[in-house]
């Protein structure tokens, strides 16, 4: 792996590359924790298959400097990777995000179709926010970070700081991937969700979520995992079947 910052539109972001340059590339956004706990799970898997794996650090996380909070739009941050994937060279790249990531991707396929060939969505950016049972839709970026700070655990370790995180979040509530769903289907890409199953009390609302996505994207591909939100590290081995089995398939 090599790894350094490099810049993109003016913002420095920390980047790490699995496998040469030259081979098919897989660009990586990761969720809104960070993505230390996500790489291992499958970059290496990847790069022994033959592909090129970039996974930047989004701003404020892990090793890159962080941004106005109000940059953390899903628009934003998909200008911000395009401008990166454009400064490497590497376009049009297999886009895989994670949770946030996937709605980053959604968002950056229809702003930039011609930089994205395939869009993997790993449990992400098939959900609305009113989705959640809890969500707020009037709640502050200073009362969704105070919430939550409440709800995690001090003990647990996370890639950048709460406020960041809540930035993240509160930033692809205001512009979730669903409604873009119909331009990703007009750039005519394969595109995959792999899906979690758990808790057993989510799948009525995740069988809704999974039609909305056929719906709008009718030969998207759905892999179900056993597993909740936390896929990587429940059901890694079966992502990383899903993923590859799905490059092949499509030739990517």
């Amino acid at each position: 792996m090599e790894e350094g910052l490099v810049e993109a539109a003016g913002t420095q972001l920390y980047l790490r590359r699995w496998g040469e340059e030259g081979r098919p590339t897989v660009f990586y956004w990761h969720g809104g924790g960070g993505g230390s706990e996500e790489w291992p799970h499958f970059a290496p898997a990847l790069e022994a298959a033959g592909y090129t794996v970039y996974a930047p650090d989004a701003p404020g996380y892990g090793r890159s400097p962080p941004v106005e909070l109000e940059r953390y739009r899903n628009s934003a941050m998909a200008d911000l990777a395009v401008a990166l994937i454009d400064s490497l060279g590497i376009a049009p790249v297999v886009w895989a995000g994670y949770s946030w990531g996937g709605n980053v991707g959604i968002h950056a396929v229809a702003r930039a179709p011609g930089r994205v060939k395939a869009l993997a969505l790993l449990d992400g950016g098939y959900l609305v926010p009113e989705d959640d049972p809890d969500y707020e839709p009037t709640a502050t970026l200073a009362e969704r970070t105070e919430a939550l700070r409440a709800e995690l655990d001090p003990d647990d370790h996370w890639d950048a700081s709460v406020e960041i995180m809540a930035a993240a979040m509160k930033g692809s509530n205001d512009e979730p991937g669903v409604p873009l769903l119909p331009q990703v289907h007009a750039a005519g890409i394969p595109v995959l969700l792999v899906a979690a199953t758990e808790p057993p009390e989510y799948e009525e609302l995740r069988a809704r979520a999974h039609a909305r996505l056929r719906a709008a994207i009718p030969n998207a591909e759905i892999v179900a995992v056993p597993a909740g939100h936390g896929i990587f590290t429940e059901a890694g081995k079966d992502v990383r079947r899903a993923l590859l089995d799905w490059l092949t398939e499509n030739e990517l």
